[in-house]
């Protein structure tokens, strides 16, 4: 057990583990001691100095990032002379910054604008012309640099020394004159290169692919997971009529931290396809949900193979276990997955998979230990005709298409109307962005993803054409009306959808 020291902050007792920062105890409390430069998972940098408090007995007041609580420690964070050195920093480093809020990415999220507000909010004393820097300068495919907005917190720089340990970035010149520049013969161009935009407390990196696209105010922010991979990295997704406009990490210890892969952040559009689904087809032509069901429902014969999405919800692999026990025969069942090869850099985050649920298919007995074999040989036994009749629930249920025929009886669960793969039955499904329920990391960790966009109306998710399957063959498998209803009918007693949310997930 580990030694723990007992100090008071404004007032407030309080034990914390041996070693601790200030900033760090103070949210115990549920005080946020404000703070620039600081990031709980990279080096103390101690420049900002926006993070001062007074300590008792201290002759001066100290930065909270890196002094560490002592036992008996009395601390003030909100005593006069801490909020005038709070201020006076304040002003201090807004000196040369542009007044540009107006056209700034960060208007809206900036801890530039939350802090004076909070700490200062007191028109500028500077009279004297503002230093100028470089604007707009590209410092590789995915990153922005606005010099003059730079405070140079050097979490940016940092993060690529210490976390991908690619050193692109630098700081050139001292003073005001001071610039984050990228070192010579290079370009930020790491797996995780996006990151250093989340981290950047200011609006002087922004994203390349996302400038100017939408006010961050006009946009609906989610909590959710990246679906790209098994990681299950927790992510705030910013929507506007229907789109994804920009994708945050959302800070987890035990996943992802505040990094999020450049493949996660900036592709989320592949699990929307442009042209969708919106009514049930029977061999090409349009046809009632009723007629579809119906005619789905009795494709199930001793040759029967059901290919799964690995994309598909925690909740949607509980329902479809419970419907092949209903069946028969138990038909052939795999959930696509591909393995592939990962740089270092991917390794810090990256999975070796483009199946972010597969845990959840192997813990309904849907999938193998060995997923990626047990997948090559349905294709195998698919390419050689070896099932009379095939399930695809989920548009990547079958990733290629070369050289498969699929059998006259088969039925597809797509939201891609432009997929290449085309069953006898197509019933119109939804995409993961469009749904809420749970997914399984490769770690075991269970979390919550919420629905980001709305989904056309006609459609269903893929549990509900299976519970309407079911019931045509008189086994109704769940009476849930809604994705949460079906997310709480699978749930522990002792775990809630709040817990999944404010815990970043649970383990099981």
């Amino acid at each position: 057990m580990s030694e723990t020291v007992n100090l008071t902050i404004d007032g407030k007792a309080l034990s914390v583990p041996k070693g601790t920062n200030l900033i760090e105890a103070a949210k115990k409390l549920g005080i946020l001691i404000p703070h620039y430069c600081y990031h709980p998972d990279l080096s103390i940098a101690g420049n900002c100095r926006m993070c001062q408090v007074a300590v008792k007995g201290a002759p001066k007041l100290t930065i909270a990032c890196n002094t560490q609580v002592t036992e008996g420690m009395e601390v003030a964070t909100n005593s006069k002379e801490v909020k005038d050195a709070q201020s006076a920093t304040l002003e201090f480093i807004l000196i040369n910054h542009p007044l540009d809020c107006t056209v700034c990415d960060q208007a809206g999220h900036c801890k530039l604008q939350d802090y004076h507000f909070e700490y200062n909010a007191k028109p500028s004393r500077f009279l004297e012309e503002k230093e100028h820097k470089p604007k707009a300068v590209p410092l590789g495919p995915t990153v922005m640099l606005d010099g003059e907005r730079c405070i140079m917190c050097t979490r940016c720089i940092r993060f690529c020394d210490e976390v991908t340990k690619t050193s692109e970035l630098g700081m050139l010149n001292r003073g005001d004159r001071s610039v984050i520049s990228i070192n010579p013969g290079r370009e930020l161009d790491n797996p995780l290169s996006g990151s250093v935009v989340d981290l950047c407390p200011v609006g002087a990196l922004t994203h390349r692919n996302w400038r100017f696209n939408s006010r961050i105010w006009f946009t609906k922010q989610v909590d959710s997971v990246c679906p790209g991979c098994s990681t299950g990295c927790n992510v705030k997704v910013a929507v506007r009529d229907k789109q994804v406009v920009q994708v945050k990490a959302r800070y987890n210890s035990n996943v992802n931290k505040e990094w999020l892969c450049d493949e996660g952040r900036y592709g989320f559009h592949r699990f929307l396809p442009e042209t969708r689904v919106l009514e049930p087809l029977i061999n090409g032509k349009v046809a009632s949900l009723d007629e579809a069901l119906t005619k789905a429902s009795k494709m199930f014969d001793d040759k029967t193979a059901i290919f799964l999405s690995p994309d598909l919800l925690f909740e949607e692999f509980s329902l479809i276990s419970k419907f092949i026990e209903t069946l028969p025969v138990k038909p052939f069942t795999c959930v696509q997955y591909k393995k592939r090869e990962l740089s270092e850099v991917e390794k810090i985050l990256v999975s070796p998979d483009y199946a972010a649920n597969f845990k959840s298919a192997q813990n309904f007995g849907l999938a193998s230990e060995d997923p990626s074999t047990q997948y090559i040989e349905g294709i195998a036994k698919l390419k050689e005709g070896s099932f009379s009749s095939v399930w695809i629930i989920g548009d990547r249920g079958i990733e290629e298409v070369e050289g498969i025929s699929l059998p006259v009886n088969s039925v597809g669960f797509f939201t891609n109307a432009e997929n290449n793969l085309k069953p006898g039955i197509v019933l119109p499904a939804r995409s993961i962005l469009e749904k809420s329920g749970l997914y399984l990391n490769k770690d075991l960790r269970l979390q919550f993803i919420d629905r980001l966009i709305d989904f056309p109306s006609n459609t269903e998710p893929e549990w509900r054409l299976i519970n309407k399957i079911a019931e045509k063959r008189g086994k109704k498998l769940t009476d849930a009306q809604s994705d949460r209803d079906l997310t709480l009918s699978v749930l522990n007693p002792e775990i809630s959808i709040f817990t999944l949310k404010e815990q970043g997930g649970v383990r099981i």
